[in-house]
C-alpha cells in the first residue's frame, strides 16, 4: 500500500452497496482504512488515524449521516465529507451543507465517477450530482431560478452557499466559521461572485437576487 494514497472511510448501511464500494475502492487510488454501517460504529472505529475523505450515507440507523458530518468536522476540520444518498429533498441537502459536507452525490452515480469526484474534493473542489446542484440553487433562493441560466451556471457550489448566508444576514466572520475557511477566502469568493453577476455590493446582491 503506497503511503501517498488518499485515505478513505465509508459509512453505508446497505450491505450490497457497501460491498460494491469496498470492492471498487480497494483497487483504486484510495487507501480504504475501514468501513462502518452506522455513525456509532464509525465513531468507535475512528481513533487517531488520518482520514482525508469520508463517503457517508445520510439515512443511517441511529445517528444520521448529517450528525456524523458534524462529529467529523469538530474532530478534524481537514477531513472532507461527501454525502452519498438517495435523498434529494432540499432541506436534507441544506442541512448536510451546513454541517460541513463538501459534496452531495446520489447513489446512482457510477463508481468511476464517484472516485473522480472524491479526488476533486480532496483537491479543494465541491461536487454535486447535477440534479442536486439545481435543487441547491432553488433552496438557497427560489428567485435564482429566474436568473439567466448563464449567470447561474457560472456560480460554483461554494459561491451559492455564500450567497445564501449573506442573504440571511451572516457576517463574513460567520460565513468563514461555518464553512471552515478564512475571512480572506470569503472575501475572495465574494469578489468572484460580484464579478460573475456584474454587481458591486451586498445590497445589490440581495436586491437583485
Amino acid at each position: 500500500m503506497k503511503s501517498d494514497q488518499f485515505k478513505l472511510a465509508i459509512i453505508e448501511d446497505n450491505s450490497i452497496i457497501l460491498k460494491a464500494l469496498e470492492g471498487y475502492f480497494r483497487a483504486s487510488q484510495f487507501e480504504l482504512l475501514f468501513t462502518a454501517t452506522s455513525t456509532e460504529e464509525f465513531i468507535n472505529l475512528w481513533k487517531d488515524q488520518r482520514i482525508d475523505i469520508i463517503l457517508c450515507d445520510i439515512g443511517l440507523p441511529g445517528k444520521s449521516g448529517i450528525e456524523a458530518t458534524w462529529h467529523v468536522k469538530r474532530k478534524s476540520y481537514l477531513t472532507q465529507v461527501v454525502m452519498f444518498t438517495v435523498f434529494e429533498d432540499k432541506e436534507t441537502i441544506f442541512q448536510a451543507l451546513c454541517a460541513g459536507a463538501s459534496g452531495y452525490l446520489l447513489k446512482d452515480t457510477p463508481l468511476r465517477k464517484i472516485e473522480e469526484q472524491l479526488i476533486e474534493v480532496i483537491n479543494g473542489g465541491s461536487v454535486m450530482s447535477p440534479q442536486v446542484a439545481r435543487m441547491v440553487i432553488g433552496y438557497f433562493n427560489p428567485l435564482l431560478d429566474k436568473v439567466e441560466p448563464k449567470e447561474v451556471d457560472r456560480l460554483t457550489t461554494r459561491e451559492i452557499e455564500i450567497i445564501s448566508m449573506l442573504q440571511h444576514g451572516a457576517s463574513y466572520k460567520t460565513v468563514a466559521e461555518r464553512l471552515f475557511i478564512s475571512i480572506d477566502t470569503v472575501k475572495f469568493h465574494i469578489r468572484n461572485i460580484y464579478s460573475k453577476l456584474q454587481i458591486n455590493s451586498r445590497a445589490e446582491l440581495i436586491n437583485k437576487y
